[in-house]
């Protein structure tokens, strides 16, 4: 699950901004190319826990797992070899349920309200990273997202696209060649229906296994 849609989870929990930001942090700390080591004191450590606990619960759903096989097989029919195939359905969905969730009462201000949170004193002097300049770059990426806003371009399926080529390309055995990456691109509206067609059980599914 990516990160719009563990601020929602988190909401389910509780309204907390510190806690939604706990949730999100794994995420954020793979953004920023290092580990989060530690989160200290509540809520934020509980949000971290709350982060594994949904993705556990996550990718066990059978509706995530089975429309992510679906969507692996379409690549390959396509052309796109079985690594890099899957690779782009785990990732393609997960971005696309983001922008689906968009669209869910209080998805965006909760996430928008954890972003802002992130720039907290105390927050920052609870978090302890596992590169020496951990801090400075979550600063960084804090301030980044927080101009940005809520990431609605995960609705624009060219959008996705060129956003699942970047991430796969950091994994040498998924990495898409260019020839794999138009195929996906071409796919990837058709993708996007299927993932808005299965948000609304996904989120029952995932809300009623996190209760």
């Amino acid at each position: 699950m990516n990160f719009v849609g563990h601020a929602l989870a988190a909401s389910w929990k509780s309204r907390e901004p510190v806690f939604a930001l706990g949730a999100m942090l794994p995420d954020f700390a793979s953004m920023c190319g290092m580990r989060l080591d530690a989160a200290e004191g509540e809520p934020i450590a509980a949000g971290v826990e709350y982060h594994h606990a949904t993705d556990r619960a996550f990718h066990r759903l059978e509706a995530f797992a089975r429309a992510v096989a679906d969507i692996a097989e379409q690549l390959i029919a396509r052309g796109v070899p079985r690594g890099p195939a899957r690779g782009a359905a785990h990732v393609g969905f997960e971005l696309c349920l983001d922008g689906a969730l968009l669209g869910e009462a209080g998805a965006a201000g909760a996430y928008q309200g954890a972003l802002a949170a992130g720039a907290l004193p105390g927050v920052e002097r609870a978090l302890s990273w596992s590169a020496p300049d951990g801090p400075a770059r979550w600063r960084v990426l804090c301030a980044r997202l927080v101009a940005h806003g809520p990431p609605f371009e995960y609705r624009d399926p060219v959008r996705v696209a060129e956003r699942v080529e970047r991430v796969l390309a950091r994994r040498r055995l998924l990495a898409l060649s260019p020839a794999a990456a138009a195929i996906v691109a071409r796919e990837m509206p058709a993708i996007a229906a299927r993932v808005d067609g299965a948000a609304p059980i996904v989120l029952e599914r995932l809300r009623a296994d996190l209760a």
